[in-house]
């Protein structure tokens, strides 16, 4: 077997020394094309089971979703010896999973929620603080991920879908495969003119702007890292997790997806995204 060369490495490792470089045009060339590997995964009826963004890899303009090794058919189920068990990157890790349930293909869906955050933010989820078992609690109760930019209501809305706490909520990588498509390729569409006037108003408020954890690093970036947290699959063995659930302003407030200052425009009807 021959496999291609990535040059770039990981698409972590690619934000870490482009992403002051990265447009919103080629942020959401990246995850179209993990979303297309995602949903021909899912097509042929199988789970990835460790999605994270050190196993995406950057092939010059394009993405590709790599380490297979625990890719299984959907109807595999955990054995009572494992329930409590699971093996990954904690912060992508799905609230359901982390509490022993079965993998379904919407667990691959809340990891590609965490890794969207990841490539609009740059920021690796999660970077200050110990990923313990005191996280996977707050995950569970409904944590996520902080902006500390103000990012367009569609992507934010988009993203928030993926990562709800119930997994029979979230979309469908063919469902976010046709967003994608169409906010890159129909200029006309209703929906596509919205998102592009956010752009706009989300690019002057971000440079006018000096609320950032990001430092500028040439064009890369460069961020304090707990030291407790861990970006290398692990098993991982949590017992006693509360019943998740999104946090109580999870739809109406923003806090627990973006921070607090852009937080006051962010309310729109999230079935905005399929129509």
């Amino acid at each position: 077997m021959v496999l291609e060369y990535a040059e770039d490495g990981s698409l972590r490792n690619y934000l870490d020394k482009e992403y002051n470089k990265l447009n919103w045009i080629e942020m959401f060339k990246y995850l179209h094309y993990t979303i297309i590997g995602l949903k021909c995964i899912h097509e042929k009826e199988l789970i990835h089971r460790d999605l994270h963004i050190g196993n995406i890899l950057k092939f010059k303009n394009k993405t590709t979703i790599t380490d297979m090794g625990l890719c299984k058919p959907a109807d595999c189920y955990t054995s009572e010896n494992t329930k409590n068990k699971t093996y990954g990157v904690l912060p992508y890790i799905a609230p359901e999973i982390l509490r022993g349930q079965n993998y379904t293909t919407a667990a691959d869906i809340y990891s590609f929620g965490i890794i969207m955050y990841e490539v609009i933010s740059g920021l690796p989820p999660y970077h200050d603080l110990n990923h313990d078992n005191n996280l996977a609690i707050k995950v569970c109760k409904g944590l996520r991920p902080m902006f500390n930019i103000k990012v367009p209501q569609l992507i934010v809305h988009l993203i928030k879908k993926c990562l709800d706490s119930n997994p029979l909520n979230r979309p469908t990588a063919e469902d976010i495969y046709k967003i994608l498509l169409k906010w890159q390729y129909e200029p006309n569409d209703k929906q596509t003119i919205e998102l592009q006037a956010q752009i706009k108003e989300a690019d002057e408020i971000n440079n006018n702007s000096s609320n950032s954890d990001i430092t500028s690093n040439n064009l890369g970036i460069s961020y304090n890292t707990h030291s407790e947290a861990t970006y290398a699959s692990r098993l991982l063995d949590f017992n006693n997790l509360p019943e998740q659930k999104n946090s109580d302003d999870y739809y109406e407030q923003n806090d627990n997806i973006i921070s607090k200052k852009f937080s006051e425009s962010l309310q729109i009807d999230i079935s905005q995204l399929n129509n």
